[in-house]
């Protein structure tokens, strides 16, 4: 076969599979690292999926008759697939900011966590973020929270360590190697019961060094646009009904819609 018509074949079979893909397939396809608990995990030996955002997901599936196939990949490689088309959405308790709303549309939001500063339990030197000048903090590649660090850090006086995920984050920080995290009020409690060797506290509680306000990012094309409205659709019948604050009592002991985040963003955006 010469490789003209090898080129052919390859992209008749391209064009067949985005022609079946765009025609409105009733499965929603949500790429997600899996490795970040409790929202998205995966079981590798069991070949399971949990997680808060996996249970609400399957749930906005249900209210439409839409299968829902999650899909295994690092947070820059979700988007890179978003960009292509191979995937509808990302999970991984997203955040709304300046950088992807130029790209994306972003459903209504479906979570709100404010982020503190978070350092090894031995740690006396750090009270607040104004201590941390000169020293270091962990990043997750592909994160948010890279554009909210930097927003904080404009003389980037703080020392930035990025790593590939955010897997190890809390055990670098546990151990001293470094010397700092954000992580939210819901996520560090989970993770210490979950790991009691981990040794790490929040520090200034009362003022969050930022707040991140997740939703889902959908490409700009016909089947995104479609699937963004079923989405909103039914976020809001969850949210009205009272299974969505059901699941969130399930995973985190409270309802996230009735927290101070969740107020002051409903009161700002109703006007």
């Amino acid at each position: 076969m010469n490789k003209r018509l090898l080129a052919i074949l390859l992209a008749a079979v391209l064009m067949t599979f985005d022609a079946a893909f765009a025609a409105g397939d009733k499965v929603i396809r949500v790429a997600t690292p899996g490795t970040y608990a409790p929202f998205t995990m995966y079981d590798a030996a069991a070949k399971e999926w949990s997680g808060f955002e996996i249970e609400l997901w399957r749930a906005i599936g249900k209210k439409f008759g839409y299968q829902v196939e999650f899909l295994r990949f690092d947070i820059p490689a979700t988007f890179a697939e978003l960009d292509l088309g191979r995937v509808d959405t990302v999970a991984k308790q997203i955040s709304i900011t300046p950088a992807r709303q130029q790209k994306y549309d972003f459903s209504r939001p479906f979570f709100f966590s404010p982020y503190f500063l978070t350092v090894a339990e031995s740690n006396e030197e750090i009270k607040s973020w104004k201590d941390m000048a000169g020293k270091t903090i962990a990043l997750a590649e592909g994160s948010a929270m890279n554009e909210f660090v930097a927003a904080l850090d404009p003389d980037n006086k703080v020392k930035k360590f990025v790593y590939e995920s955010d897997k190890n984050i809390f055990s670098e920080v546990s151990v001293g190697r470094i010397d700092a995290c954000p992580s939210a009020f819901i996520e560090l409690p989970y993770e210490l019961k979950r790991n009691p060797a981990l040794k790490l506290k929040f520090v200034d509680l009362d003022n969050p060094i930022y707040t991140e306000v997740n939703a889902y990012p959908f490409a700009r094309t016909e089947r995104g646009r479609s699937l963004l409205k079923l989405t909103d659709e039914a976020l809001t019948q969850m949210i009205d009904d009272g299974s969505y604050a059901e699941l969130c009592k399930k995973w985190f002991g409270v309802d996230v819609m009735e927290t101070k985040p969740a107020r002051d963003y409903q009161a700002a955006h109703s006007k």
